[in-house]
């Protein structure tokens, strides 16, 4: 292939700029090098790609998860998502839900994310996410910039709360709801789709009454903008051609369900119906952990899970979710195991179609149910979504983590609406993302270049690769072997680094702990907003030190101070360690500024308290020196904690439950988040009420550090254990 005139001069041009007059030989060995990097660049001219480098088809691209932003937190940060590579968002449930804590807005604690997968009315709009006028002016701005929009949807079930549900579905011809007189379980597929889950009413989705009314409230979302749809629960909805081991459970009798109906049949067309929507991109979230499952490699026909998840029957319908492939990849992460073959093993059984899931390294689920924040630290959850987001089969799906969120607060700001934490920014994720959108359709070859698991390379065809290292040095690739990728030279789009590969051999160098994407990229790009920020919101931490990392995007003259010391310059990704030297109780000031691209500066200020776990405040109550009328006894003892002005809880009433210690009394331990503050506590037993809780009025105040025992006249005195 040519180099084209133009290259030449400005080769030319940059030369006689310097005033240098340029050798033959270093003429020709920098054009040689351009002509690599201008033929290897041409190969992406790819009608897959978006003007702005975002995949036109969401299975070739990556998902955002933006769960629990607002529909107005996604649209002022469109720009942001698309200049990060996403080709698509996914929302939180969007239909009506119950409202809890009089409307709270915590993630946890007044308010929960888990209302908004209670839907009480399928309409457009809830008090958590926003309006429907809010949502099709969020999926506007989406388009606008190429990105497409994905609605969780809740069709399996409705709230616990029967008289919240709307009356519409109450009362519709043939029933809208399963019984609640039998046992859920995942052994058998009866008892999975057809009873209700945790108490949550189990829609009748065998009554084509009700699939009408999903079937409208999702067309009116592809209406707003809607482009496709993830179904929640979607294992526990039936299949065309379900079986049951209890087919002595038809027809039987139920006595919970308010209109005393009968079961009339067990398989439905559910999903052949609802599906047809308009929709381009749709996936069910069918988990394959539980109930008749094996995953031995020892089965020599692949994996089973027929009798439970059927993830290869649901196949013939959508794409779904691979969640244990999930549970392989943060495997991968905390291990540092990235073993070629280790990770290229989807975990799928048999008949399934690697074309047709959504991975991820972590979901909404397993992070608030399972704790993956105390499994997968950021920066190795970097590291394996570099490994599915470069792969060839699978959508990944990136779910973003609550901002500020550590493992000691996974909550982090710990508000509904808000948008989340900004690792989906970092330039590794962001390059990784703009590679898969243009290596649409190119094979992969997986392979560990040093012979050792701690570095994968994953190639896709001719043009580039993406090289994980996962141990704390750097690594260097001496004539490493590659399988796929073209002799020539090859740009690092994260650090800038050349590699080259030479008589199918590579030569390179990979930052520790980093990810390297190699490919001569020639696409046009969303640029981000300038910003600068630390890894870790002001608050306290209780270890010797803390790291936090600083990240800045689209700025010059970025610098930090810590204290009073002197400014220093930072980049993009510095590391700083903070506590060395600094006593228990002390706080440490970080300023972090730098000049924006429209030429102001921008300052930002945090402060990380040190606290020693030891010096835990704490409170024991002894219910049993009380009299009934001071305290009613009870099943159990909760303590109510508050500050000053009420702003802060420990948690809604009747607050948190204690477990009684071995001679019968009950302590509380002070959260360090309130540790802070003058905060008091009151002591009930669940119910609330006159007489059941102490002290009866006010509550007791708390003293820092201090270890008290409440007395039967509503004073402390020291107590040890």
């Amino acid at each position: 292939m040519l180099l084209k005139k133009q290259n030449f001069k400005v080769i030319e041009h940059f030369w006689l700029l310097k005033g240098e007059t340029m050798k033959n030989s270093k003429l020709k060995e920098i054009m040689a090098t351009a002509i690599i990097l201008t033929s290897l660049s041409s190969a992406f001219s790819n009608s897959n790609l978006s003007p702005n480098g975002l995949s036109q088809n969401i299975e070739n691209g990556s998902i955002l998860h933006v769960w629990c932003w607002s529909f107005n937190t996604m649209k002022k940060n469109m720009k942001e998502i698309a200049a990060s590579g996403f080709s698509a968002i996914q929302t939180s449930p969007v239909s009506q839900c119950l409202v809890g804590e009089n409307g709270g807005l915590e993630i946890f604690g007044s308010g929960k994310w888990y209302y908004h997968y209670q839907p009480t009315k399928y309409t457009i709009g809830n008090y958590q996410m926003g309006s429907e006028k809010e949502f099709i002016e969020m999926c506007n701005e989406a388009h606008k910039y190429g990105v497409k929009v994905i609605v969780d949807v809740v069709a399996n079930h409705c709230t616990a709360t029967w008289e919240a549900i709307d009356p519409k579905l109450r009362n519709i011809e043939g029933d809208g709801f399963h019984s609640q007189d039998g046992y859920w379980s995942e052994t058998d597929r009866y008892e999975e789709t057809q009873y209700a889950l945790s108490g949550l009413w189990d829609l009748n989705t065998q009554n084509p009454k009700v699939q009408n009314h999903i079937l409208e409230f999702l067309k009116r979302c592809v209406e707003d903008g809607a482009d496709g749809f993830r179904y929640d629960a979607a294992k526990l909805i039936e299949l065309p051609d379900d079986t049951t081991s209890h087919p002595e459970k038809y027809n039987g009798s139920v006595k919970t369900h308010p209109n005393n109906y009968k079961v009339q049949k067990f398989t439905s067309d559910f999903w052949p119906r609802i599906l047809n929507n308009g929709s381009k991109f749709q996936y069910g979230e069918v988990l394959q952990e539980g109930g008749n499952i094996s995953y031995s490699k020892d089965i020599s026909s692949g994996y089973n899970d027929e009798l439970s998840s059927r993830l290869a029957a649901y196949h013939k319908y959508m794409r779904t979710t691979n969640s244990m492939y999930g549970f392989r990849i943060r495997e991968a992460a905390k291990t540092n195991n990235f073993d070629a073959a280790f990770i290229s093993d989807n975990l799928l059984p048999k008949g399934a179609n690697p074309e047709k899931v959504v991975t991820w390294v972590e979901s909404h689920d397993n992070y608030c149910n399972d704790a993956s924040y105390k499994i997968v630290n950021p920066s190795q959850v970097i590291r394996a979504w570099a490994v599915i987001a470069s792969r060839k089969n699978g959508t990944p799906l990136f779910f973003d983590r609550p901002k500020g969120s550590t493992e000691n607060n996974p909550w982090g700001q710990n508000v509904i609406g808000k948008e989340g934490s900004s690792i989906f920014k970092d330039k590794q994720v962001t390059e990784v993302n703009f590679f898969r959108n243009a290596m649409a359709g190119k094979e992969e070859y997986i392979s560990n270049p040093t012979g050792k698991k701690e570095v994968v390379m994953i190639e896709r065809g001719k043009e580039g690769s993406v090289i994980i290292n996962s141990l704390d040095s750097i690594v260097e690739l001496q004539d490493s072997p590659v399988k796929s990728m073209a002799d020539g030279k090859y740009k690092d789009q994260v650090y800038g680094e050349i590699f080259e590969v030479k008589n199918g051999k590579i030569t390179g160098r990979i930052n520790a702990g980093s990810v390297a994407v190699l490919w001569n990229k020639d696409i046009k790009t969303e640029e981000f907003d300038s910003d600068i920020e630390s890894s870790e919101l002001s608050g306290y931490f209780l270890d010797e030190t803390m790291k936090v990392t600083l990240r800045a995007r689209n700025v010059e003259d970025f610098t930090y101070q810590i204290n009073k010391e002197s400014v220093k310059k930072a980049v993009n990704g510095t590391q700083l360690t903070l506590g060395e030297n600094i006593p228990y109780g002390k706080s440490i000031k970080l300023t972090i500024s730098g000049i924006g691209k429209d030429g102001k500066k921008i300052t930002k200020k945090y402060v990380y308290k040190k606290c020693l776990y030891k010096k835990n405040t704490i409170i024991y109550f002894d219910p049993s020196v009380l009299s009934k009328k001071d305290f009613i006894p009870g099943e159990k003892v909760c303590a109510y904690v508050y500050n000053s002005d009420a702003s802060k809880t420990n948690a809604s009433w009747p607050g948190i439950e204690l477990k009684k210690m071995d001679n019968g009394i009950y302590r509380y331990v002070l959260p360090y988040e309130l540790e802070s503050q003058t905060t008091y506590i009151i002591f009930n037993n669940g119910n609330g009420g006159k007489g059941n809780q102490f002290p009866a009025g006010a509550g007791v105040e708390m003293f820092s550090g201090t270890k008290m025992i409440l007395q039967k006249d509503g004073s402390l005195v020291k107590y040890k254990e």
